[in-house]
C-alpha cells in the first residue's frame, strides 16, 4: 500500500491531538510534525514519526525556509495546517511552501478573513441573500437608530473568537447602549438578533469552491454555558442544511476545510448562518469514528489532486471521553440520553497519553481529552 507523507503543522493543543488521532486510523499515513515550541507534547506522540521544532515565535516569513527544509528531509507530500494562525501562515506564504511540497487546500486570503470574521461574514451573506440573523456590523454609527428596527432579544458578539466566548445576550436596548459605552477603544464588535430554535452545525472539505465531504450535527446535551459548544452531538441528516451551507461556500468559492454554526429559527422555519470557523473543528474525531468521514485524511488527499468520492456519512451519537464520564457518573438529569463505549472518544482519549501526562505534569492550563 502507498503510503502518504504527512508534515503537521502544530497548532492548538486540543485540535492539533484531534486531527492526529484522525490521521492515525488510515494506515497509509506516515505523520512527521513540525512546530515552534520546543517544549510541545507532541515529542512524545506515538502518532508522530518525527518532530521538527524551531524556538518559538510569530509565525513569518523565516519559518517558511524550516519548513521547507524539513519538508526535504521527511520527504513529505502534504503541509497541513491545524488552526486558524497556522492556516493564515499557510495562506500568506502559499507560492514558497508550494515550492517543497503540496498544501493543504486554503482560500485565498481574501475569502478566509471573510470566514473568519462575524462582520465581514454577516456583509457578505447580506450581499449574496444568505439566511442569517440581521446583524449590525456597525456599532460606532447611530446604534440607538438601528437599534429601533432590531427585535429583541439581541446577542453582542465579539467579531473573532470562538467557542461562545464573549457573547451577552439582551433584552432591552438600555443595558446594551451601556455595555457597549464600556466596551475598550477599538473593540470590535457586531449586535445581532437572537434567534428562538436550536443549534444544527456544518463540516465540510471543498476544492476549488467545489464540496468534497460533508457531515451534519446537532446538539444532543446542554452546553456548558448559554453560548459554548455542545457536550455531545448527533450525526443527522438535514437536506436544507447542505442547500444553505453550499450556497454560501460556493460563494466564497472555498478551498479546504471548515466547521459551520447554523441555527433552525422555529418563527420562520429557516436554517440560518451563525458563523464559520475557518479551521479544523474538535468533534472532527467524531466525524471520523461515528459519522465515517476523516476530514484530514480526505484534505490530504484532495492536496495531491487524488480523487476523493464523496462519502455518505453515517448517522449516530458522540461524545468525547471526558463530557462521557462526567455526565454518566455525575450528572443529576433523570432522563438521560444514552451513550456506551463506541460513542465516545476513548480510543483517542487512550491512544496516544504520553503528551497528555506531559500536559499533566506540566502544563496545567491544558484542557486533556
Amino acid at each position: 500500500m502507498e503510503k502518504l507523507i504527512v508534515l503537521v503543522l502544530e497548532g492548538e493543543y486540543r485540535l492539533t491531538a484531534a486531527v492526529l488521532f484522525c490521521l492515525s486510523r488510515d494506515e497509509r499515513m506516515v505523520v512527521h510534525m513540525v512546530s515552534r515550541d520546543a517544549t510541545s507534547p507532541f515529542r512524545y506522540s506515538r502518532y508522530v514519526r518525527s518532530h521538527h521544532r524551531q524556538p518559538q515565535g510569530a509565525f513569518d516569513a523565516d519559518f517558511v525556509p524550516f519548513v521547507q527544509q524539513v519538508a526535504a528531509r521527511t520527504a513529505a507530500q502534504v503541509l497541513l495546517p491545524i488552526d486558524v494562525e497556522g492556516m493564515r501562515f499557510c495562506i500568506a506564504h502559499h507560492p514558497a511552501l508550494e515550492t517543497a511540497l503540496r498544501v493543504l487546500p486554503l482560500p485565498s486570503a481574501h475569502a478566509y478573513e471573510i470566514a473568519a470574521d462575524k462582520s465581514w461574514l454577516a456583509g457578505f451573506m447580506r450581499r449574496h441573500d444568505i439566511p442569517g440573523p440581521v446583524t449590525i456590523t456597525n456599532i460606532g454609527q447611530h446604534l440607538p437608530e438601528q437599534l429601533a428596527t432590531l427585535r429583541f432579544p439581541v446577542l453582542l458578539k465579539p467579531t473573532g473568537g470562538e467557542g461562545g466566548l464573549g457573547i451577552e445576550l439582551f433584552r432591552e436596548a438600555a443595558p446594551l447602549l451601556e455595555r457597549i459605552a464600556q466596551l475598550p477603544p477599538g473593540a470590535k464588535y457586531i449586535v445581532q438578533t437572537y434567534l428562538e430554535g436550536y443549534d444544527i452545525d456544518c463540516n465540510v472539505l471543498y476544492k476549488d469552491g467545489q464540496l468534497l465531504a460533508y457531515s451534519v450535527q446537532r446538539g444532543l446535551l446542554p452546553a456548558a454555558n448559554a453560548y459554548a459548544p455542545t457536550q455531545a452531538i448527533e450525526f443527522v441528516k438535514n437536506d436544507a442544511v447542505l442547500a444553505v451551507v453550499d450556497r454560501l461556500m460556493t460563494a466564497l468559492h472555498w478551498n479546504g476545510v471548515a466547521h459551520l454554526d447554523l441555527r433552525y429559527d422555529a418563527d420562520s422555519g429557516a436554517i440560518n448562518v451563525i458563523e464559520i470557523n475557518p479551521r479544523f473543528w474538535l468533534t472532527v474525531v467524531g466525524s471520523a469514528v461515528t459519522a465515517k468521514v476523516n476530514f484530514p485524511v480526505l484534505a490530504c488527499l484532495a492536496a495531491l489532486n487524488r480523487p476523493v468520492a464523496r462519502p455518505a456519512f453515517a448517522l449516530g451519537r458522540y461524545i468525547p471521553f471526558n463530557n462521557f464520564l462526567k455526565y454518566k457518573y455525575l450528572s443529576r438529569l433523570r432522563d438521560k440520553v444514552r451513550f456506551t463505549f463506541g460513542n465516545t472518544s476513548l480510543m483517542s482519549f487512550l491512544g496516544d497519553p504520553l503528551p497528555k501526562l506531559f500536559c499533566l505534569f506540566n502544563r496545567h492550563s491544558v484542557r486533556i481529552e
